[in-house]
């Protein structure tokens, strides 16, 4: 079942080149109706290195619902890539119109090869949520002088109905002094009642016996709320925009100070099958300094999320920020991961004085799924701004597979020439990992080669010299197949990149197909040799034209799929 359902007609024509590679995203895209949002799309060579060449990245959007998402969009910069062993990477944007409905889609993103049908695909995780925003985003004046106050309202948009929250919102102190926090009338109605009220880690009129319930974030420098209805969802709009809050802090010097949520969670509390309710936060600023020419602005921050987050494992993430004032310069930058509170403790300079931009992870191993990464970067104005992406983070990233099959003679052989046939295999992986290497000719087996605790990034050959004698003329099928990563006990695959054929499991990264052509010598004066006729070729199951066809083995994959628990 295995060979039939792999190695089809229809399969074989999807071929692209003699390369093989798989498509990857380590981040989905959360946004807000009528917005746009990115991710990174990664495309990794697994098999024919010197054969590699530009991809074209499309969407596909068919599983969105038409009638809410009619215009949705997709780009691509650049919108074709050359995949590579060390991942070679496009930014994809999408934006969604005003009409797109809350919640958690797959959005199919595919690569082609010229003008052959769309391979490779892998699905992008598209989270459409309620907008919560500062309000106004910038509050910048001179005219804000020491002793004076200013009031920003957190806001609400695009939601549905909600019974409740709780926000974290991180500003300079001690350049902004709280002052008072209003929420009355805000869009959950008159008998909303907070739960706590945390002020840079205090509580506020007794409201909570601590500050603990959002530990990892409450402390100095932020205010967090927690309100809900005491009777239930607000229903006085169907969708619910507005305030939910008003903060007032007093200026006490000259500066910038960013309004940055270090943490945004809505939720209905009467009603179980709705539960927490997307979300998608947008900072704001206060400033009250001159630049240079004119008042300050954040630096604008970014960075790429890592190619496969590994629980246990060190995550380097490589960020990246531009000061938009004057002379400006970005002189620290601060990593956190967690939806906890900023830490605010800056990397400093290493060794000559470079600025190092990058960062270190390790996820304990628990700690496999979404988590959010926030880099913070501060100029040498004071200005800061920060920029998050929830990343997908494994247990462990498991893929052996084979990297090329070739064959020294495929066309025009005359039996009793030596075919020589090398398969390489190579781990893709982050771990050791155990398999064999088999070769076999028209369904008969001929060789085969253990794979032993191949290590991650090398490679493991099988060599075969097949001696064509007294062989009839016809189109022979050569396979090689390289055995799955397999729980030892429940039989499952582990390998992370695998396709669904016929409803089994499988990783196509693990069979290639080539086929050799033998011919019939003719006497000298009708020249050296005679081919197949049409009709033989045909019975042989394929039209070979004076090619090796590489075959399912560079058919690419499904979304990367959480591996069963080891």
């Amino acid at each position: 079942m295995f060979s039939g359902a792999l190695l089809s007609p229809v399969a074989l024509v999807h071929a692209q080149g003699s390369f093989a590679y798989t498509l990857f995203t380590p981040a989905g895209i959360r946004l807000t109706p009528g917005n746009s949002g990115t991710t990174t799309i990664v495309a990794t060579l697994t098999a024919g290195e010197e054969h590699a060449s530009n991809v074209t990245l499309a969407c596909d959007l068919i599983s969105l619902p038409p009638a809410n998402f009619s215009g949705t969009t997709c780009s691509f910069a650049p919108s074709s890539v050359i995949p590579r062993k060390e991942g070679n990477s496009t930014v994809l944007t999408m934006t969604v119109p005003r009409t797109a409905l809350y919640g958690v889609y797959n959005v199919t993103v595919t690569a082609r090869l010229g003008s052959q049908e769309p391979i490779a695909p892998v699905n992008v995780t598209l989270t459409v949520g309620a907008k919560i925003a500062v309000n106004p985003t910038a509050i910048a004046s001179t005219s804000f002088k020491v002793g004076s106050s200013i009031t920003l309202e957190v806001n609400i948009t695009n939601s549905f109905p909600s019974s409740g929250f709780e926000i974290g919102l991180f500003y300079n102190y001690p350049l902004l002094q709280f002052q008072s926090l209003d929420y009355s009338g805000g869009v959950l109605g008159s008998d909303a009642q907070p739960q706590r009220i945390c002020i840079n880690g205090l509580t506020v009129d007794g409201l909570g016996a601590s500050c603990s319930f959002q530990a990892a974030y409450d402390g100095t420098g932020v205010v967090s709320l927690d309100l809900i209805t005491s009777g239930g969802s607000n229903t006085t709009n169907p969708v619910p925009n507005g305030r939910l809050f008003s903060i007032t802090f007093g200026v006490f010097g000259v500066g910038f100070s960013t309004f940055h949520f270090v943490h945004q969670l809505l939720q209905n509390h009467h009603n179980a099958t709705e539960g927490v309710l997307q979300t998608v936060a947008y900072d704001g600023y206060f400033t009250n300094k001159d630049c240079g020419s004119g008042l300050c602005k954040p630096p604008l921050v970014f960075f790429e999320p890592p190619l496969r987050p590994i629980t246990g494992r060190p995550v380097s993430i490589n960020g990246t920020a531009v000061s938009q004032n004057p002379g400006g310069r970005i002189i620290a930058y601060n990593w956190a991961a967690g939806s906890g509170r900023d830490v605010r403790t800056f990397n400093s300079p290493q060794g000559n004085g470079a600025l190092q931009s990058n960062v270190t992870f390790v996820f304990p191993q628990e700690q496999v799924g979404e988590h959010f990464v926030t880099l913070g970067a501060k100029d040498n104005y004071n200005a800061t701004a920060y920029y998050t992406l929830i990343i997908q983070v494994f247990k462990i990233w498991t893929d052996i597979g084979i990297e090329s099959l070739t064959i020294d003679h495929t066309v025009g052989i005359v039996s009793g020439t030596r075919v020589h046939i090398v398969a390489i295999a190579t781990n893709n992986g982050i771990d050791p990992e155990n398999s064999t290497l088999s070769l076999s000719i028209n369904n008969e087996n001929r060789a085969s080669q253990p794979v032993v605790n191949l290590q991650p990034l090398h490679t493991s050959s099988l060599s075969y010299d097949w001696d064509t004698t007294g062989l009839p003329p016809r189109v022979y099928r050569v396979d090689v197949l390289l055995d799955e990563v397999k729980n030892m006990t429940t039989g499952r695959i582990l390998e992370n990149d695998t396709l669904t054929v016929l409803g089994h499991l499988l990783d196509p990264n693990n069979l290639r197909t080539a086929f050799v052509q033998l011919i019939i010598p003719l006497p000298p004066r009708f020249g050296l040799f005679l081919g197949l006729n049409l009709p033989e070729t045909l019975l042989s199951g394929i039209v070979l034209l004076g090619v090796a066809v590489f075959g399912v083995g560079l058919v690419r994959k499904s979304r990367a799929r959480n591996p069963e628990p080891l």
